[in-house]
């Protein structure tokens, strides 16, 4: 199974191998745990439903600061505390039961037509919160400075899609990932993914990761 590009793979499918910390925790998805622990700390939650295990290291994180943690993920394999679609809600699992609901890199593996039935369970689930990380189609380069005990400051200019194209194609890897980002196509366009998540939550904060711009992150509240 490990030689099948994982995007031809079903998430529930997924070995748990796949998650091993050398071969998936990039110093760029690292950060993405940096940005999903520090917004999840500003809404102080006692309870946490996370919705995709994967590493577990946010999970882990939560519940090392006295966070009470529950997982929902369709892969059996990573022992999630409920076995379930988003789009299919286990049952026993607790409706409003949650002062946030984490959903990280989980929604593109699901078709864009049905995001908002998505969005609809996560509105269901939680008391208060939602934190969605998406992923963005973008090409751009990165220049970043530190003086010494100080924070990194991060500029970056953005290139033209067309030339990432050509350079995927180049290296072999033309033929796409078989998931959606942001801006892949003009139906899944930043402005059309907002609308759909505005009729189910109330967008408290969307921004871009500095360090990483192919990650757009969501802080919304429930309506």
């Amino acid at each position: 199974m490990m030689n099948t590009p994982v995007a031809a793979i079903k998430p529930e499918d997924i070995p748990k191998s796949y998650y091993d910390f050398s071969s998936y925790n990039s110093k760029q998805r690292m950060l993405t745990y940096w940005y999903q622990l520090s917004m999840i700390h500003e809404c102080h939650p006692r309870d946490v439903l996370e919705i995709g295990v994967g590493t577990g290291l946010v999970a882990a994180y939560l519940r090392h600061n006295g966070i009470h943690v529950t997982t929902l993920d369709i892969n059996s394999q990573l022992n999630p505390d409920y076995v379930g679609s988003i789009l299919s809600l286990p049952e026993g699992l607790p409706i409003e039961a949650f002062d946030m609901v984490l959903c990280s890199r989980v929604l593109h593996h699901i078709p864009f037509d049905d995001m908002e039935r998505a969005l609809c369970n996560l509105s269901a689930l939680t008391k208060r919160y939602c934190l969605i990380t998406l992923p963005v189609n973008d090409f751009r380069v990165y220049v970043m400075s530190r003086i010494t005990s100080s924070s990194i400051s991060t500029l970056s200019l953005p290139l033209p899609l067309a030339l990432k194209k050509v350079l995927a194609s180049l290296r072999g890897r033309g033929g796409g990932s078989g998931v959606w980002q942001i801006n892949s196509s003009r139906e899944t366009s930043e402005k059309k993914v907002v609308v759909v998540i505005a009729r189910r939550f109330k967008i408290i904060k969307m921004f871009r990761m500095p360090e990483d711009q192919s990650h757009m992150m969501f802080l919304l509240e429930k309506q």
